[in-house]
Parts: structure tokens; sequence; C-alpha cells
């Protein structure tokens, strides 16, 4: 189970790759997020851990597999909440 603050960054980092083509970098997300590159960092680390990201220091962040279905859930989900 995910907390409220992994599932925004998921999405986040979802929103960012989809923008960029590419990877999201913790500069992008800190901007992204209104918060500072060493929380985002840390919380990199914790959702790596849980295998959702691929994240490498100085590289950036990209989904796994598993990530990407987890954040377009999310999305999903969000999306038929504003339409209520």
């Amino acid at each position: 189970m995910l907390s409220y603050t992994e599932e925004n960054y998921l999405k986040a980092i979802y929103k960012i790759i989809e923008k960029e083509k590419n990877t999201a970098s913790t500069n992008a997300l800190a901007k992204f997020m209104g918060t500072t590159p060493a929380s985002v960092t840390d919380m990199m680390k914790r959702l790596s851990e849980k295998e959702l990201i691929n994240y490498e220091k100085y590289r950036g962040v990209s989904l796994t597999n598993e990530g990407n279905k987890l954040a377009n859930a999310l999305i999903r989900k969000h999306r038929l909440w504003e339409v209520f």
C-alpha cells in the first residue's frame, strides 16, 4: 500500500516523463512538487526499494512496468473523481 505522498510522486514522475519523453530529474520533480531536491532524493530511494522506479543518482528517474501501471491507474482514478 502506498502513502498519499508516494502516489503523488508517482503521478508527478509520470507527467514529467510524458512531457519530456525521457527521464525525470530530481530538480524537475522538486519544482513540480514544490519541495527540495533532497526530499525528492529520499522519496526516490523509497520508491526504488519498492521497485516502482528506476533511480540512478545524477541520471534521473524512470518508471518500472509496475510503477507505470500504478501511475496510470492513479491518474485514471483521479480523473474519474474530477468528472463526478
